[in-house]
């Protein structure tokens, strides 16, 4: 009839004399500091001598003393308006500045040159724009160069049969801009081992595992471990030799 939980009924038949006396004074809390609030009162009184929104915007993005990102600045200005001057025209981050790029300039991103740098398997086929100018970007920036050896040094480790060499590694950079990687590596050094030393993995374990967790989260909240049963017997009967769907009907 009112709508609420049973847990909030019960908080409320639970409460003593006092604490029903209090709701009628409730409490002021304090409001939560941001770092836009020393430049909510600029903002408003500039929407408030009829400054347009994108002049608001770039003023303010170019002051010395705003350190925010913009697209919080976007927001506030944004919502002050929203909330205060309904008859300005709404003017959100993404009407505030378009992005134009030159057409003599190539865009590329970072996770492309990551992607052409750590990628080993030759069958894969790499981004030819990244690949016109990789040996311009390892000269400009030595660290994407530095990054590609490092990776393909410690990749040909782990797909070889020489476990020794991981020890030659770990030593070789344990100084360096991977140092909290090589100790990772340290604390679970036999393992990492074996899986170098042994043809066998436990992928086979891990992806069935993988899959009992999709359906665990497919029949969440639904009849609990019943369902759950069911649909993990219905999803791995294919993989029997003798599965028959129509036995099933």
């Amino acid at each position: 009839m009112f709508g609420i939980s049973e847990l909030t009924a019960k908080k409320y038949i639970g409460m003593s004399e006092l604490e029903i006396n209090s709701l009628d004074s409730p409490k002021n809390y304090k409001k939560r500091q941001s770092p836009m609030n020393d430049w909510l009162n600029v903002i408003f009184k500039m929407m408030d001598d009829g400054i347009s929104n994108d002049t608001i915007y770039f003023y303010i993005l170019r002051r010395p003393d705003f350190h925010e990102g913009n697209q919080i600045l976007a927001r506030y200005i944004y919502l002050i308006g929203k909330n205060n001057f309904p008859n300005r025209i709404p003017l959100y981050a993404k009407h505030l500045m378009e992005r134009v790029v030159p057409s003599d300039v190539t865009v590329i991103k970072r996770a492309d040159i990551l992607k052409y740098l750590l990628t080993c398997n030759p069958k894969v086929k790499k981004d030819e724009k990244v690949g016109m100018h990789i040996d311009r970007i390892k000269e400009k920036y030595p660290v994407a160069a530095r990054l590609e050896s490092i990776f393909k040094e410690f990749h040909s480790i782990i797909m070889g049969n020489e476990p020794e060499k991981l020890d030659e590694f770990l030593k070789k950079f344990e100084d360096s801009e991977i140092k909290s990687f090589c100790n990772g590596i340290k604390k679970d050094i036999a393992p990492v081992k074996n899986a170098i030393s042994f043809s066998v993995s436990s992928g086979f374990v891990e992806g069935n595992n993988n899959k009992f967790k999709v359906l665990k989260r497919i029949v969440y909240g639904r009849s609990g471990l019943v369902n759950l049963a069911k649909k993990c017997k219905f999803a791995f009967l294919p993989l029997d030799e003798n599965f028959s769907l129509s036995a099933l009907v």
